[in-house]
């Protein structure tokens, strides 16, 4: 014969009806210990809830008639009880398909109930119109809430861990740091397509950016828009999946920061890089610049002053980069951060190096 398994709220209503039969000091328990050990555990019970209040019964009401029915004699230990929640268990499983043991429920409990012969319990039961084919009804109707509810569980779940990810994201890329690709050789040799780097935020509040540290920044020529959708996509960093390069919306460029504001830069073609009289001590570049100071619009070869609250950037593979000689100076607020760790790939893993002539 097939096996029948009860579940844990069923095992906690057979528990509570054995407790309540050994304190008053029966051998067995009777219909009435089972219905009453039923409710007086239903707090565990949601389905148990769910069901009388789809019935419309009153839990208390049926308490309150257990309760008065305390003088009447003790009825004779059940026996078919359990058997026959157990039959209904069972009967609940045909025509299906599922080959897994039965389960016994809260509901196979309630239509036990029905076919009781304890005339307190049948009372009890009638008074409150509970019966077989009113609780496949209640427990339809309860099944198809749930569904409905779960669902909902479900999508507001999936907003609110997106909404949480999303807002600390922005507070991680707003205040300490972000993961950025190289996407282009202009920084070759120090820094290979593909490399992914650490850029920072924090530094800049204690420590400010010095000559020699490599910047990521918006050029003069990106557009920055500040709507409230457009602010969203580059906080969260998902421009670059809503708009083409082409666009040059938030497209962030990574240079080395050569001149600072109030400093002199001379590019001396062929020769090097000047800052305020000095040559500029620099292993990090791929060659020397073949091009001065200014490329573009007009080629110019002589010193500039950078303009306060502006940087004077340069790529380290000198004739491969479009930066200051071409664009102009970088404006401070454009700034995103400072490239500090290389962490990808494996092989080069590590702190990025600090340019020779920078302070200690």
């Amino acid at each position: 014969m097939e096996d029948v398994r009860y579940s844990e709220d069923v095992k906690d209503a057979i528990s509570a009806a054995s407790r309540l039969a050994r304190k008053a000091n029966r051998p067995a328990v009777n219909d009435r210990d089972y219905l009453q050990g039923l409710l007086s555990t239903h707090r565990k019970f949601n389905r148990l809830d769910a069901l009388l209040k789809e019935m419309g019964v009153s839990l208390k009401r049926i308490k309150s008639e257990l309760s008065s029915a305390h003088n009447q004699p003790d009825p004779a230990p059940t026996t078919d009880f359990l058997k026959n929640a157990e039959i209904i268990a069972k009967g609940s499983r045909n025509g299906s398909n599922y080959k897994a043991p039965a389960t016994a429920e809260v509901e196979h409990l309630l239509k036990a109930f029905c076919m009781s012969a304890d005339p307190v319990v049948s009372q009890v039961i009638r008074e409150s119109k509970i019966s077989p084919e009113r609780i496949d009804l209640a427990l339809d109707s309860v099944n198809r809430k749930h569904g409905q509810r779960s669902v909902l569980y479900f999508a507001r779940e999936l907003v609110e861990v997106v909404v949480f990810v999303l807002f600390f994201l922005i507070l991680i890329k707003s205040f300490l740091g972000e993961l950025r690709l190289i996407p282009s050789e202009s920084m070759v040799p120090g820094l290979q397509v593909n490399d992914r780097l650490v850029i920072e935020r924090v530094s800049q509040w204690t420590r400010p950016y010095q000559r020699g540290d490599i910047l990521v920044f918006y050029p003069p020529m990106t557009q920055l828009k500040n709507d409230p959708w457009s602010v969203f996509l580059r906080l969260t960093g998902f421009s670059g999946l809503i708009y083409k390069k082409d666009d040059n919306i938030d497209v962030a460029y990574i240079k080395r920061l050569i001149g600072l504001p109030g400093d002199i830069v001379d590019v001396k073609k062929g020769v090097g890089v000047f800052v305020n009289g000095k040559k500029l001590n620099e292993p990090y570049v791929n060659e020397i610049a073949d091009t001065c100071t200014i490329a573009r619009p007009e080629p110019y070869c002589g010193p500039v002053k950078v303009p306060p609250h502006s940087y004077y950037m340069m790529g380290d593979n000198r004739n491969l980069s479009l930066d200051s000689r071409y664009w102009g100076f970088a404006k401070e607020d454009r700034v995103i951060g400072r490239a500090v760790f290389r962490i990808w790939p494996p092989d080069r893993i590590g702190p990025l190096p600090a340019a020779p002539y920078q302070k200690k």
